[in-house]
């Protein structure tokens, strides 16, 4: 035992003198958001009607018109819908001029497009709703959509509000309504407002088994995709869209 000693005192030196091991870091905290920029922008013509609500859905029906119709198909469950390509794709000169109109809502003059690499959908939901009237105390425009999401939830702590966003299992699908999903691998949640990437689509109509919402930059073009009810009506889970919230919308 007496031989054992020194040998036993030397490992616990060099165990206090190692240095301790790396503490994993928490990540850091984002930025406040703080208050929405004031309009650089100012919609093209009046809305179609007095309820601001309907004219969301009337602005993407007519947008979806003027791409030539194009519709997604997600309704049979699989990771690759059908697709019906009848849309007037972004590189098409006038598609080209019409979604700088849409980066025009959220401050991008310089992109249009031209520019396939930066995705525009968001830009075209910050369009519709701006130009259906609906004021920026209600809907921030942006060109990321989990940013416009995240300021509805602290909107939605406040009364009033315009547009209140609610977990999957809450809220079944109603016309006006945004459906949104994380995309390329996010992990957004309404529990995970990390500001990662993300899609979302106005819906225009509800049937008893499908919900049919309209987006931009789906397939290149602003489309129709219609997505599967369960028999309660509410969104049933795909491989193809990562729902994670589907917005109330309240507006009159």
């Amino acid at each position: 035992m007496r031989r054992l000693l020194p040998i036993t005192l030397l490992l616990l030196a060099v165990t206090a003198c190692a240095p301790a091991p790396p503490q994993s870091r928490a990540p850091a905290a984002l930025a406040p958001l703080g208050p929405c920029p004031a309009a650089s922008w100012h919609p093209e013509a009046p809305p179609p009607t007095a309820s601001e609500k309907t004219s969301m859905v009337l602005l993407a029906v007519a947008e979806w018109f003027r791409f030539g119709s194009q519709t997604v198909d997600f309704s049979n469950h699989g990771a690759k819908p059908q697709i019906e390509r009848r849309g007037m794709q972004e590189g098409d000169a006038f598609a080209s001029k019409r979604v700088r109109d849409y980066w025009l809502s959220v401050g991008r003059p310089t992109l249009s497009g031209v520019n396939h690499e930066v995705p525009w959908s968001a830009a075209f939901i910050s369009w519709d709703i701006e130009s259906a009237g609906v004021p920026r105390d209600q809907f921030c425009p942006d060109a990321r959509h989990t940013v416009y999401i995240e300021r509805m939830v602290e909107r939605a702590r406040q009364p009033g509000a315009g547009f209140v966003p609610r977990r999957l299992d809450e809220r079944k699908p109603e016309v006006g309504d945004l459906i949104c999903a994380s995309r390329d691998g996010g992990r957004t949640t309404l529990d995970n407002l990390d500001r990662g990437p993300g899609h979302c689509d106005i819906v225009v109509e509800v049937r008893s088994r499908e919900v049919q919402a309209i987006g931009g930059n789906v397939d290149d073009s602003v489309s129709r995709s219609v997505f599967p009810l369960d028999d309660s009506g509410f969104l049933s889970p795909i491989s193809g869209r990562t729902f994670f919230t589907v917005i109330e919308n309240r507006l009159p």
